[in-house]
């Protein structure tokens, strides 16, 4: 006697998708925030820079 099974994809679970997914990162914006960032910072050194040579203090700016 032979028994055999048959499985119906029917049965199977399937794979749920969420409904909402995160929104998609914008790459220029997060561009812009870092250049901002950066000149901030060189703009903030630079200051510091003509400020200590004309109080006579040596300020390092190398990046």
């Amino acid at each position: 006697m032979q028994i055999s099974a048959v499985r119906s994809s029917a049965n199977l679970p399937r794979p749920t998708v969420p409904a909402q997914s995160a929104p998609p990162v914008d790459l220029t914006q997060l561009a812009v925030a870092q250049t901002n960032a950066k000149m901030t910072a060189s703009a903030g050194a630079a200051l510091a820079q003509v400020t200590g040579e004309l109080t006579g203090t040596l300020v390092n700016i190398s990046v």
